[in-house]
Parts: C-alpha cells; structure tokens; sequence
C-alpha cells in the first residue's frame, strides 16, 4: 500500500490521544462500514445500526469524526486508483489492521500476504473457462465463496485477476464471504464496497453455518435483479467450483427482501460510485 496513504492513515489514528490504538483502528472501519450500508440498506436493520453508529461516534469529538471521514476519503480514492490502473490492488484494510498490531492471535488470526494471496488466486483461478464463459453469456454471473474472508485480501486478489483480464466483476462476479470476527466483516465489507464489488458479508461460524448479520454491499444492492435472476438461471449453483481448479461446495445466497432503488449508470471502468 502507498507509504504516504499509512502515514496519514496513522496521523488520524494517533489524533484520538483519549483512548488506545486498538479501540481506533476497530471503530473506524465499524463507523466507515455502518456509514455505507445504513446509506443504502434500509432493511430491519438499519434502525439498529443507526443508533449503534451514534452510540460510537458519540464518544468522539467532531475535529475527530471529521478526520475520520477524511481518512475513509483517502482509503476510498485509493482503491479507485486500483480501479482504473493509477495505483496496485492490496489488501489496504488487512494492512492497515496488522499495523496496528491488533491481530488476535489467540483465534489464529494472521492476514495472508497479498503477494502469497494474489498468486493463489492466479494459479486458482482457470482463465480459459471465465473467458469461454462470458464470450457465451456476456452477462453471466461467477460466484466467489471465501468462508473464513479475514479483511477480505483473498477476495480481493480474485477481482484483481478478474479485472487484469478486463472482466467487469461488478455485472459478471458476485461474492459471498464471511467471517467470525465481527472487526473482519467490518474491514471486507468496507474494502468490497469502495472497490466495486457485488457481495454479501456474512458474520457467523462457517462451520456450522450459523449467521447472525448479512452486509450487502452498494454493487449488489444497486443491481440485484440482474444477480438473482442470472444464479436462478443457473438453478441456484454457483461457480467458484468451475472458474476454480480446486473445486468447493458453496451456500446459495438469499436476495434482499425488497427490491432496491433503480441502479445508477457505472461509470468507464464498471464501477458504481459511493460519492
């Protein structure tokens, strides 16, 4: 991640002299992660996390929430940079939470390096089938599912391939991913937001499937028609199993209960803009 971006991510950081680092870094990206969502998912939620939001910034002053913003404009510009080219795809969330040293380690909590995950998802990932795929269907749908997703850098490494081989993953790639760490559903959620990519965010046990919170991101919300009924065509498979050389069973995601406000254009690159 660019070195200026991590010094001026720290500058805000350290500005909150009232309380410690961990607490900081934690509540930024929860308050970024409500701010996006409770903007566009007005579900039975919303009230709730609404008052959760008020709860936390409460405790802030206002010079320290608007550094906040500043830093969550920062974030955001540069993974638009990644976007259109001007700057490298990384895991900007995980990087900035192993920074801060915050890692629980006790629940084996340690991010992938993007390099390692961005070589995974090349070797993974059967180019020849994505392509064949999409040259059929132009509007074809490939599902991603990372069960255990941490702050999302595997996911991302995905869409970085994806949009190397000029696929437009926010119309052809919708991902559903989760974690146990509500600070990880936080971090994925935030980064898949501002990248552009149509997701779902669980927070819940994989193993046993049980889930208490769903985060849908704008890419998703903005066209969900287009996803549920392109995987219902697919009769409710999804394909992380054929675009993957090393196939896995994947859960069908349910769709939003009511359909959202019409999708606004995307813009050159594909992408839907927060702003």
């Amino acid at each position: 991640m660019n070195l200026e971006l991590k010094k001026e991510l720290n500058r805000i950081f350290d500005s909150v002299a009232n309380r410690d680092y961990y607490s900081v870094v934690k509540e930024f990206f929860e308050l970024c992660a409500i701010s996006i969502r409770n903007s566009v998912d007005h579900g039975k939620d919303h009230d709730k996390l609404e008052k959760h939001y008020m709860d936390i910034a409460s405790t802030y002053t206002k010079a320290q929430l608007e550094n906040f913003s500043q830093g969550l404009a920062i974030l955001g510009g540069e993974i638009t940079k990644a976007t259109t080219g001007d700057a490298d795809f990384c895991d900007w969330a995980g990087e900035i939470y192993m920074a801060s040293g915050t890692s629980n380690s006790k629940a084996g909590q340690f991010f992938t390096p993007y390099c390692v995950s961005r070589v995974a998802a090349e070797v993974n990932l059967d180019r020849e089938l994505i392509r064949s795929k999409l040259q059929d269907d132009p509007n074809y749908v490939f599902t991603i599912h990372e069960p255990t997703c941490g702050a999302g850098g595997m996911v991302v490494a995905v869409v970085d391939v994806l949009h190397s081989m000029n696929v437009n993953y926010a119309w052809n790639c919708f991902v559903d991913c989760g974690d146990i760490d509500p600070r990880c559903v936080h971090m994925t959620y935030l980064t898949l937001s501002l990248l552009g990519v149509p997701a779902v965010v669980r927070l819940g046990n994989a193993l046993s499937l049980e889930y208490s919170q769903a985060w849908y991101t704008p890419a998703y919300l903005f066209a969900w028609p287009h996803f549920e009924v392109k995987m219902r065509n697919n009769k409710g498979k999804t394909d992380a199993q054929k675009i993957s050389k090393n196939p896995e069973p994947i859960e069908v995601v349910e769709e939003p209960k009511k359909e959202p406000e019409p999708a606004p254009i995307m813009n050159k690159n594909g992408q839907y803009s927060l702003f």
